[in-house]
């Protein structure tokens, strides 16, 4: 009974780390303004929560809490202290995703992507975002072997890293590049589909 119980609390953990990444803000297409982009990469001020105001972690991120009913009171504490991390984790990171387009099977980034990726080098250059570190997640869809997807994934996350870098002046210790390849696509019931090919900005407290 007791592991069944943490094993329901560890599930309930776990899809609280996935509400950050739920909560991206997706511009798909679109071109955003600098201050849209300094919004959408703007953390949230953590909250003074206590961890172990049961009330107060469940409303921050609006989390169910009542998987710690079933919970063992030897265990409660600390399964409150992992939700506690996980919400303050949460608060120091913001995201956005944006479809960035390259060539076919290339990562050289089109004149079309490069304007969408004004605004966003010119937030992350700003005063407002001065104080930030950032990660450029690459993203492909799922056509094509895991190994080739993610090394062009990482190429294209570098094109866009290095895209900002010459072009903003932004110190380029501030940006990582991962590439995902097609291991987490935004759209896994069309796996082909392009909008799974796409460019994630993390900004990092």
């Amino acid at each position: 009974m007791k592991t069944q119980s943490l094993l329901i609390c560890l599930l309930g953990i776990m899809s609280l780390t996935k509400l950050a990444s739920a909560e991206d803000i997706n511009f798909g297409k679109q071109t955003p303004s600098a201050n849209q982009v300094i919004d959408a990469l703007t953390p949230t001020e953590p909250s003074p929560v206590d961890a172990d105001d049961q009330n107060a972690i469940g409303k921050s991120r609006s989390i169910d809490m009542s998987v710690l009913d079933a919970t063992p009171a030897s265990h409660k504490k600390k399964v409150k202290k992992e939700i506690h991390k996980a919400v303050q984790k949460a608060n120091r990171e913001a995201a956005l995703s944006m479809e960035i387009l390259f060539g076919f099977k290339s990562a050289e980034l089109t004149a079309t992507a490069k304007d969408q990726l004004k605004p966003v080098g010119e937030a992350m250059a700003s005063e407002k975002l001065q104080h930030l570190d950032f990660v450029v997640e690459g993203h492909t869809d799922a056509v094509g072997s895991s190994a080739y997807n993610k090394v062009l994934s990482e190429e294209r996350a570098d094109a866009v890293k290095r895209f900002l870098v010459d072009t903003f002046r932004i110190d380029a210790s501030r940006i990582r590049i991962v590439g995902k390849g097609k291991s987490d696509l935004l759209d896994p019931k069309n796996p082909g589909s392009e909008v799974n090919r796409r460019v994630r900005i993390i900004a990092k407290k």
